[in-house]
């Protein structure tokens, strides 16, 4: 499957075209994000009904007496290398009329780069960049300030950074989010001033620094914990389902461990999706973290896990 994803730029809701049309969407203050996913050989029925919406919103904020802004609306086509090399080049644009929509390579959707392909890497590249601009800031001023200073700073402007919305990069390959661990192991030389020979596993630990790989897996087994508790969105936990909900296994004494069910996938990068590294994450928890309903304790719990499975 691959689809399209279209950014538009404007104030006003048009929810009511959207759903004329049948075209998903999100809603921003300032923006509006309208997809559709269709196998390759529908890709003309695709290009159809976003062109159709778009002129309908065209229209809509002409009556309004607004203009749609084409020159900052972005087409990206999201799928495999394999189904994308089957588009032409008149498959992949879209006609408005006044101008043609070319897609872009990549597009930022809060603050997460996104590659037509998923791979990440350009979102890695940004990141890294930023705070590797940051460090060099902090570097300048690390020897006027302690040590409890410089990890704050780290903290805010470094870590802060690197956990955004790090759940998309579960089960990407290691040395794709290995520059996110390098960029961690120099905050830690800088705030414990090591020299670059000097080993920096004994400081992350000092720091009690989960690696990058952890704190991905923090990051999805704490939104396990808020499904498993009742506290999450309605669109996570409707993207997971509890092993005692099945029928064929209602009798096996695993539905006794709030294990979730893992969907079979024909594909590793199927294996990315969160209804898939979610329950996979949440099923490696010991069994008494399944239990704890209150947020700060099993945060605590979680994190010590993790630091053992890390270190040891």
């Amino acid at each position: 499957m691959l689809g399209p994803v279209l950014f538009i730029s404007y104030t006003e809701d048009v929810t009511s075209i959207f759903d004329s049309h049948q075209v998903n969407h999100f809603l921003y203050a300032d923006d509006k994000q309208a997809y559709v996913s269709v196998p390759v050989y529908n890709v003309s029925l695709a290009r159809q009904t976003l062109e159709h919406c778009i002129s309908d919103i065209t229209l809509w904020c002409a009556s309004r007496r607004l203009q749609l802004n084409a020159s900052k609306t972005e087409l990206i086509w999201f799928g495999s290398r394999k189904m994308l090399s089957k588009l032409t080049d008149s498959d992949l644009t879209l006609d408005t009329g006044t101008t043609v929509i070319r897609p872009s390579k990549f597009v930022r959707d809060l603050g997460v780069h996104l590659d037509s392909e998923l791979p990440m890497k350009t979102h890695i590249s940004k990141v890294v960049s930023c705070c590797c601009h940051q460090l060099r800031r902090i570097r300048q001023v690390r020897r006027h300030v302690g040590q409890d200073v410089a990890q704050q700073l780290v903290s805010s402007f470094i870590l802060s950074r690197i956990d955004y919305c790090n759940s998309l990069l579960s089960r990407l390959p290691r040395s794709t989010i290995q520059p996110l661990q390098h960029v961690m192991n120099a905050a830690a030389r800088v705030i414990m001033n090591l020299l670059l020979r000097d080993h920096v596993k004994p400081a992350l630990k000092q720091l009690h620094w989960l690696p990058v790989e952890q704190r991905i897996t923090y990051k999805l087994c704490l939104f396990m914990h808020h499904i498993e508790a009742g506290r999450a969105p309605q669109y996570l936990s409707d993207c997971v389902s509890t092993v005692s909900a099945l029928d064929s296994r209602y009798r096996l004494r695993s539905t006794g461990l709030a294990d979730y069910v893992l969907p079979r996938t024909r594909t590793k990068f199927g294996e990315r999706g969160f209804s898939y590294c979610g329950p996979a994450t949440w099923n490696t928890l010991p069994s008494d973290l399944h239990h704890i309903t209150d947020t700060d304790s099993f945060k605590k719990r979680l994190k010590s896990v993790l630091f053992d499975r890390a270190y040891h």
